[in-house]
């Protein structure tokens, strides 16, 4: 259900409406957003106060951007009290903003530059979700492999820091990673995937698999950039499960660009696809670009679709089912 039409069917219901997220914070001024109380991404710490006067009747909006940094680092602190969704996992955030300008993305509009949390304070974090029954912890923030690039520090030092405070029994996930900041700790990152309390997962968007796309997105790799992690990552870690995304149909993608994420897709076989049509998001570079006609991008999109449902990437792990299974 898309934002537009949550806000319609809540008005409805006659129900307050706090609209928080990267597009209200970056155009505010969208017509579906009058009215309506909206917290921007810097201001989470203030959302109660938020509700409580949107219960009043009253329209609030908090969209300030903050230069902080520590617990309260872009005005939301690590030892905010909260309400898990799932009890037993703790979701952290390790950064905020990111360092590419992706023409087609709201995010850096919304969050700024990369922003990072010091190791110690997310160490801290950790240990008082283990300490509160957590059994798993799931890092993610827009681009983890940029994490410590603000600070003078990385992605593998602080997972390090964190697997030696992770207890008997529980694990820790690595959320999404772009190719270009994974490359130089390829080694580092192998180890660590390794760790017995470290899940062999990692989500790696390429968005596509034509370079020249790449670049009109301004994604600062190239297809043999991301091939280079996930080639080896499936060499040093066995079993490890990689995730990506594909965007379908972006201004000026060609039917031989598309073919070419066909074949990535097909070489590849990822167990894990997140298969996007491309959207204009209003005040990107890649909105005022000229578009691919909305029936094409609908095809490709299920051209694409169809190949994923074609595979079955975990055959291997049936036949290793049936060759532990011992008959009677």
């Amino acid at each position: 259900m898309s934002a537009v039409t949550s806000i319609k069917k809540a008005h409805e219901e006659n129900k307050k409406v706090v609209l928080a997220g990267c597009v209200p914070q970056a155009q505010p001024r969208q017509d579906y957003l009058k009215g309506l109380s909206i917290i921007g991404v810097q201001q989470i710490d203030r959302v109660v106060e938020v509700v409580e006067e949107t219960i009043k009747g009253h329209s609030v909006r908090l969209l300030g951007q903050k230069k902080e940094s520590g617990k309260r680092l872009g005005g939301a602190r690590l030892d905010l009290p909260k309400i898990r969704k799932n009890p037993l996992i703790e979701i952290i955030s390790i950064n905020t903003g990111c360092l590419n300008a992706c023409t087609y993305c709201k995010t850096k509009h919304a969050r700024g530059n990369l922003a990072s949390y010091p190791i110690d304070e997310l160490v801290e974090r950790a240990k008082q979700s283990f300490q509160e029954g957590v059994c798993e912890i799931w890092l993610t923030s827009e681009d983890t492999g940029a994490y410590g690039r603000d600070i003078g520090t990385d992605l593998p030092t602080l997972l390090w820091k964190l697997v030696e405070v992770i207890p008997e029994g529980a694990m820790l996930r690595l959320g999404m990673t772009n190719p270009p900041y994974i490359l130089e700790h390829l080694e580092e990152m192998a180890k660590i995937l390794n760790h017995p309390r470290v899940y062999a997962f990692l989500h790696i968007p390429v968005q596509s698999a034509s370079d020249s796309v790449l670049m009109d997105m301004k994604r600062e790799y190239c297809v043999a950039d991301f091939k280079r992690v996930v080639d080896f990552l499936k060499e040093k870690v066995p079993g490890i499960t990689i995730a990506t995304d594909i965007i379908c149909g972006f201004p000026g993608e060609t039917d031989q660009d598309f073919q070419e994420t066909v074949k990535l897709v097909e070489e590849y076989k990822f167990p894990s696809l997140f298969i996007n049509q491309f959207y204009p998001r209003p005040g990107t570079p890649a909105a005022k670009a000229k578009q691919v006609p909305a029936h094409v991008k609908k095809q490709r999109t299920k051209d694409l679709s169809r190949v994923f449902h074609s595979y079955n990437p975990y055959d291997h792990k049936v036949r290793e089912a049936c060759d532990w299974y011992v008959w009677d």
